[in-house]
């Protein structure tokens, strides 16, 4: 990604303390940080609307170990104020430990998978985007996960291992025994940057339990434009079943930058057991005040068709428009 307002819209998902991250401690090989952002975000749907605000903040810590060994910790937490239940409520989005050096960095804890890099070529929109490449829980972030990634020259590479989670058959009694819900899997990726070409060309693979998918992906940017394409393919498994589904999804998105603002745009077209299950449009325009401060406006072209025979309500085939500010710290 070139330094440019595209560089800021394209990594908006991605999870890093990142520029404006504050050095709060820095002493003795030592180095703590935080970050996160305050975002204001209101959606609108058949003219009835709902905030969707939220807070996100971050800790980042380092020691060196010896010459060319670390230890890293992480953790972001998320608050939203105005959920249905009207509660405050947190979600520990990530919360990991492990490892770094020249080798690459080996975690363990909530992290995300090796399918996330990928998708992040086309989920660079404010608000909307990224509704058809779904990915596998062992490819998403997720806890009970070790996770490696490195990145050798032009190369990155990123492997996850998910545990199944374990628990007690038979609790307080003399049968009590250890058992798991077999929900172990592995995601890898590979994203290759064809030297300063401004080409990167990604492939990655994911399997858990009865499920599997891989994707495929491109993006290339050229001064002020960016452009990217994904496309994923495989077996899903039914929620509470052991059946599987074929799911096949491809997104293209763009970018372009124009002073301050950003405009960009994605399709989003996803098949469920022969059945389309995403087929939309978003449009937004992102204005950047300052390189920590924007505010954007975010329109989806819901191109789905409300049929009951299909499971899709008016609520699924409603467009929606989003308006917010965001402030990173």
């Amino acid at each position: 990604m070139n330094k440019t307002l595209i560089a800021l819209a394209v990594s908006a998902a991605a999870v890093a303390t990142g520029a404006n991250a504050a050095e709060i401690y820095n002493q003795d090989g030592t180095t703590l940080e935080m970050g996160g952002r305050a975002e204001a975000r209101l959606s609108l749907q058949d003219g009835k609307a709902e905030d969707n605000s939220r807070v996100r903040l971050n800790f980042l810590g380092k020691t060196e170990i010896t010459d060319g060994l670390y230890g890293v910790g992480f953790y972001e937490g998320e608050f939203t104020t105005a959920d249905s239940e009207k509660e405050d409520d947190i979600d520990h989005r990530y919360i990991y430990a492990g490892l770094g050096g020249k080798f690459g960095e080996v975690t363990y804890g909530k992290n995300d998978g090796a399918l996330g890099v990928l998708t992040d070529f086309t989920d660079i929109m404010a608000y909307h985007g990224n509704s058809a490449a779904d990915k596998l829980a062992v490819a998403d972030r997720v806890d009970n996960m070790l996770t490696y990634k490195g990145q050798f020259n032009d190369l990155s590479l990123k492997a996850s291992y998910r545990f199944a989670d374990r628990s007690i058959e038979n609790e307080n009694t003399v049968d009590a025994k250890f058992v798991d819900n077999g929900k172990s899997g592995y995601s890898l990726s590979a994203i290759y940057a064809l030297a300063d070409t401004g080409l990167n060309l990604g492939a990655g693979y994911a399997d858990q339990d009865k499920a599997n998918e891989y994707m495929l992906g491109a993006n290339y940017t050229i001064e002020n434009l960016y452009v990217a394409g994904l496309f994923t393919d495989g077996e899903k498994q039914e929620t509470n079943s052991n059946n599987t589904v074929d799911y096949t999804g491809y997104e293209f998105a763009a970018a372009y930058t124009l002073g301050q603002t950003v405009f960009s745009t994605t399709y989003n077209n996803a098949e469920t057991d022969g059945d389309r299950s995403a087929d939309n449009v978003a449009l937004d325009a992102t204005y950047y005040f300052k390189p920590n401060f924007r505010g954007y406006v975010s329109y989806n072209f819901n191109l789905l068709d409300a049929d009951t025979d299909k499971g899709i309500s008016k609520v699924d085939a409603e467009d929606e428009v989003a308006l917010g500010l965001r402030y990173d710290f």
